[in-house]
């Protein structure tokens, strides 16, 4: 992997072996979470077409209920990949100024919005957008962008081209959401702005850290969790993804222990000066 400045904290959480959802209190359709003070429910209607959060998606909203995370009261915000409106949830419950929830599966709309109504939220605060992050063109940038991308490699072998697999899986060895993340922030994001990332480490972080780093984009950890990775919906096709991870770890693209690895929830700043590209 190729080295790159990070600020790394010593705060580091494992979760247990073999659980699935510990950051949750009740799994696998409904999600109970707390977040700045307000406890916040999440539904998944069909599973089938909109993952139900996993601890990867759910470690950003942990770190961002530590002391070191960003303000988000009044930040124009835009959900990228936003499924099933978790993060979505979180903003406008945090105070949010307006948040748009972009997402390349349809069925992410009508859920989004289901939970944020669901919890009493603004749902005139809330838009929605289906569309590829690649075509996506608002008209203004956002103070924040917040992501969570798929980082699982792909394989013909156990294509299913449903939601759970746009939620999972990624082309180019897991990188393909990373890749266009980095190549469209300084256009989604206004100087000054954040963002925030949970991070995979069987998709390569020091090189995403290296390309946004390279653009004047401070970097920090916020932090960092271990957990099982999430094989569960690829059951039957766990020896093909864990020999194409091995393969990508070879290569010095991945970090992983066995069937564990970590998500680190990452925060980037670009500059107040910067110009757009």
């Amino acid at each position: 992997m190729t080295d790159s400045p990070i600020r790394t904290p010593a705060r580091r959480r494992v979760l247990p072996v073999g659980e699935n959802g510990s950051l949750w209190e009740t799994r696998p359709s409904c999600g109970i979470f707390a977040f700045r003070g307000t406890r916040l429910r999440l539904v998944v209607e069909d599973p089938a077409e909109i993952l139900f959060p996993t601890d990867c998606g759910l470690s950003l909203i942990s770190a961002l209920n530590g002391d070191n995370a960003p303000g988000l009261e009044g930040v124009r915000a835009l959900d990228i990949g936003a499924g099933s409106g978790l993060y979505s949830v979180a903003l406008l419950a945090a105070g949010a100024e307006l948040v748009t929830a972009l997402d390349i599966n349809p069925a992410s709309a009508g859920q989004t919005t289901a939970n944020v109504v669901a919890n009493g939220l603004d749902g005139t605060r809330l838009t929605c957008v289906t569309s590829p992050l690649e075509e996506y063109t608002p008209d203004e940038r956002f103070d924040l962008v917040i992501t969570n991308p798929p980082h699982l490699p792909y394989d013909p072998s156990y294509a299913t081209g449903n939601g759970l697999e746009t939620a999972l899986v990624a082309r180019r060895g897991g990188r393909a959401v990373y890749d266009s993340v980095v190549e469209r922030m300084d256009t989604l994001l206004a100087p000054g702005g954040t963002l925030l990332m949970a991070h995979s480490s069987l998709a390569d972080i020091p090189r995403t850290v290296t390309e946004l780093t390279a653009r004047g984009y401070e970097s920090e950890t916020l932090e960092i969790f271990e957990m099982d990775i999430p094989l569960l919906a690829y059951a039957e096709h766990k020896e093909t993804m864990l020999t194409l991870l091995k393969e990508r770890r070879a290569a010095g693209q991945a970090e992983f222990d066995g069937s564990r690895f970590t998500v680190h929830a990452l925060m980037f700043r670009r500059p107040a000066g910067a110009t757009g590209r």
